[in-house]
């Protein structure tokens, strides 16, 4: 009796052994998985990275030279023709994304387009110039911010064990 006790206990022993060891290789494929899908993300968001921050910045120096000749009434064509540049530039900017900095770099032309004409018809307003100073540190936030983006979604709270 005592036998058929003991082999029992010790069949138990190893059905239990086998359940936890299939519960841990269960969580190890899980983390695995999650750990590949992280890389590759990681991957996708720094070969993006590149081409974004040389088509930000492409966009940004045009977008200070015409910003700087604004105000020259010699340059004004050389405005003209940097403000054309800068809209074959939005569009590079739209293409490498994302939206947000594609929409920034819109009104960042938008609003320079609009001081170029007002400074023809009825001259510049402050609210003008404010508008165009806006744009820009509205572009250069939105593009610091998505050369930043890791990949990483913000990681869950942990609660604790039984809730």
């Amino acid at each position: 009796m005592g036998a058929a006790i003991g082999g029992g206990l010790a069949g138990l022993t190893a059905f239990g052994t086998s359940w936890f060891n299939l519960r841990m290789a269960r969580l190890q494929h899980k983390v695995q998985e999650a750990e590949a899908t992280r890389q590759r993300r990681f991957e996708s968001l720094r070969e993006r990275r590149e081409p974004r921050t040389q088509a930000y910045a492409e966009f940004l120096d045009v977008s200070h030279q015409v910003e700087e000749v604004l105000g020259n009434i010699e340059a004004r064509p050389t405005a003209s023709t940097r403000l054309r540049e800068l809209r074959t530039l939005s569009a590079r900017v739209a293409v490498t994304g994302p939206q947000a900095v594609a929409d920034a770099a819109d009104e960042v032309v938008a609003s320079l387009a609009s001081w170029l004409l007002a400074n023809a018809a009825r001259g510049v307003t402050v609210g003008d110039t404010m508008r165009v100073e806006a744009s820009l540190k509205e572009f250069t936030e939105e593009a610091r911010a998505a050369l930043e983006d890791d990949g990483n979604d913000p990681e869950p709270p942990v609660s604790p064990p039984g809730r």
